[in-house]
């Protein structure tokens, strides 16, 4: 782990340290609509990456999903483990890094991750990359801030460089550091969130749902 993620490691942990769920219990909205829709089989493998205290992982373990989570924090796994517990369900986490963290080939059925903001220079080239461990005809399913999120408070980086744009975001999930992605879903929404005091009020979002040829 660089000295970056360290540092980020370290503001996480102090985030995700207090007894409280720092965006609460359950799923992101767009998340479980989405993987609503699928029917897992008894060995669907889904990764939640930087899912923090797990709240998308375990609720995707409850429909029967093999889930899997990595993220920086070491305060997040814990948080996420008496959540897999207190449902009666086991998640698989792994403390880890999108930069360094390596991607088996064709093992996940399902990635989805919201609020995954990270620089771009490391989102352009890391982000895509994961797309290659999806089985074909496997998912991807994300929600995250758009730029246009900046002036508002309900959440999000304070800066343009960490949130979302749409075309962008497109090229570089179907470009040259990604596998060929079929695009069920793109948009730019409004929305209104509810999920917790950081994430709460009108938002400004990217929805995005790809399918792995």
């Amino acid at each position: 782990m660089d000295e970056n993620a360290t540092s980020s490691a370290e503001m996480w942990d102090r985030r995700f340290g207090l007894d409280e769920y720092a965006y609460g219990r359950e799923p992101n909205q767009w998340l479980k609509i989405r993987i609503e829709s699928m029917t897992p089989k008894s060995n669907s493998r889904a990764l939640f990456p930087a899912d923090g205290e797990g709240r998308n992982a375990v609720w995707a373990a409850t429909k029967g999903w093999k889930a899997e989570v990595f993220d920086l924090s070491k305060e997040g796994m814990k948080k996420c483990f008496l959540l897999a517990e207190a449902h009666q369900v086991a998640v698989d986490y792994h403390i880890d890094d999108l930069v360094t963290r390596s991607f088996d080939q064709e093992k996940y059925d399902l990635i989805a991750c919201s609020w995954f903001h990270t620089p771009s220079v490391i989102r352009k080239r890391h982000m895509p990359r994961m797309l290659h461990s999806l089985n074909p005809g496997g998912h991807f399913v994300m929600e995250g801030y758009h730029q246009s999120q900046l002036p508002l408070s309900s959440g999000g980086p304070k800066s343009l460089d960490l949130l979302f744009d749409l075309d962008l975001l497109l090229a570089e999930m179907t470009g040259e550091y990604a596998p060929k992605m079929d695009i069920i879903h793109a948009s730019v929404e409004t929305t209104v969130l509810d999920e917790s005091d950081l994430h709460r009020g009108e938002a400004r979002v990217v929805r995005l749902h790809l399918t792995k040829t």
